[in-house]
């Protein structure tokens, strides 16, 4: 069967519309239990009624999948996130095939093929290159799937290390989700992170110090896999932005890693922006912004990074912007 040209091009023009491309961002939300934000040093207990603070949360995540549209199912390859609960974390996923996704699924730690390599051997900005303080144990040993720190018992003198290593323990865990894409072609994928339930029927009161895939440290890195994610419930608070103007970048590209920032708003109310890198990784982060900007900012290093406007603790806005 022969076809003219003009149905070929008209059938090629109907299929690019049916695969639109969206960007795909994850954000998690640190917390310490029910809708309160993570904060070093904060004063908790666990499911036992144990007493604890937090010094150290960092941890590994990888081998992202997307189940999404039905079913369907997308790997995300090549990411790796360092995630410092002390910080925002947002994480370009890039563009793709997806308009709704149901699930998402992702390994705590580093996959076994990469687990035991150079840290060495990756760019400085890698999440896998090495980190202070570190989040490597060694060529044998690997990466630290997590890294806890804090202090227990009553007057929280007991310390507490769990460092938790070992490719026996590289598990999985599943989050569904109900996301869908906006008219900008932007899908926000976000995650809370309750840390409380990783300490869930964890002996705290005399402290605990693990550097291994054994014990507590094997007991906190399976409450990561059971307990410690699920979906951000949407809300009104979160999504409402409506007072928000104006949020500017500018210029874009930035020559020299110098740009500015511009903020107009209906009110008075405060906003944070971080500044992330493609990976995920955060380079800058500024607590107060409202009216008073233009805010003159400059980056060290070319590359594309994530401008994100937060409110509530979540990212509003997100802007792309190129250094040269």
């Amino acid at each position: 069967m022969k076809y003219s040209l003009f149905t070929l091009i008209a059938f090629l023009i109907l299929s690019t519309s049916l695969t639109a491309q969206n960007n795909i961002q994850l954000n998690i939300r640190h917390q310490l239990g029910d809708d309160v934000d993570f904060a070093m040093n904060a004063a908790m207990q666990n499911n036992l009624g144990h007493d604890f603070k937090t010094t150290r949360m960092e941890y590994y995540i990888s081998e992202i999948t997307l189940t999404h549209d039905g079913g369907l199912q997308t790997s995300i390859e090549d990411v790796w996130i360092l995630v410092d609960a002390s910080a925002p974390t947002e994480v370009d996923l890039g563009s793709h095939d997806i308009n709704a996704v149901e699930k998402i699924s992702f390994y705590i730690g580093v996959d076994e093929e990469h687990n035991h390599l150079d840290p060495s051997s990756y760019p400085s900005t890698h999440p896998l290159a090495p980190q202070l303080p570190s989040m490597h144990w060694g060529w044998a040993g690997g990466y630290r799937f997590i890294a806890f720190e804090g202090d227990g018992g009553s007057a929280f003198n007991q310390p507490i290390e769990l460092h938790v290593l070992g490719d026996k323990n590289y598990f999985q865990t599943e989050v569904s989700v109900d996301f869908v894409a906006n008219d900008n072609n932007e899908l926000l994928i976000s995650l809370d992170a309750d840390y409380i339930r990783a300490l869930e029927n964890i002996e705290l009161n005399s402290g605990v110090l693990i550097h291994g895939g054994y014990g507590a440290a094997k007991q906190c890195l399976e409450n990561f896999r059971n307990y410690v994610f699920s979906m951000t419930v949407k809300t009104t608070s979160i999504v409402d932005f409506s007072e928000v103007n104006l949020f500017s970048v500018y210029p874009n590209p930035a020559e020299g890693g110098n740009f500015n920032m511009t903020l107009e708003t209906e009110g008075t109310l405060t906003y944070q922006v971080s500044i992330t890198d493609m990976l995920g990784k955060k380079i800058l982060y500024f607590d107060e912004v409202n009216n008073n900007m233009p805010l003159r900012v400059q980056l060290e290093e070319a590359g594309f990074y994530m401008i994100n406007l937060i409110k509530d603790g979540q990212p509003i806005i997100t802007r792309k912007l190129i250094s040269k």
